[in-house]
């Protein structure tokens, strides 16, 4: 009796976990594709770009996460990252936001995440300028704006460009080896 109580609730949390996961890419994707027609947000001491549309929180974040890892679900991992990144940054634990973004940039590297690392680079380069690193912070700010220039999102590569510019970067660096 025992050996199948602990079975239906090892399935009853295989299937929760699962549930939370697909809510958490759910709700990430409906917040990117809602992000492209809103406005960019005031600035304040978060940085601009880690202001979230509601979401899940860290907790539920951290589950999925766990989940897609042990999974081997590499392609859920950028989106996940972003997000748990993202709550980190409201919470204040920059050290662990931009570790969550470093790994959402390896983990976006192909052509299927693009969005999702020009997001984490815009990020980077927020919590660099929050943390008075202007060169860093115009790097990240540089290959976001060329990803959503090579997307054609012609909105965020505005806002870039205008944060470049009003932060004193220069737009006509060519990057390497970065």
């Amino acid at each position: 009796m025992r050996e199948t109580l602990t079975q239906h609730l090892g399935l009853a949390w295989a299937l929760l976990c699962g549930l939370v996961a697909i809510l958490a890419i759910s709700l990430v994707a409906l917040r990117l594709r809602g992000r492209r027609r809103a406005p960019e947000p005031p600035a304040s001491a978060v940085p601009e770009a880690a202001k979230p549309a509601p979401r899940l929180d860290g907790a539920a974040l951290t589950a999925a996460l766990a989940e897609a890892e042990a999974r081997g679900e590499t392609e859920r991992l950028p989106v996940l990252y972003l997000s748990l990144a993202q709550c980190r940054i409201e919470a204040r634990q920059t050290l662990e936001a931009e570790e969550l973004l470093r790994k959402t940039i390896r983990g976006a590297m192909g052509p299927m995440h693009k969005e999702i690392h020009a997001r984490a680079r815009l990020a980077l380069g927020d919590l660099a300028h929050a943390h008075g690193d202007l060169t860093t912070a115009c790097e990240h700010w540089q290959i976001a704006r060329a990803l959503f220039f090579e997307l054609k999102l012609s909105r965020d590569h505005d806002a870039v460009e205008t944060r470049m510019l009003r932060n004193g970067c220069p737009t006509d660096w060519v990057l390497t080896d970065f």
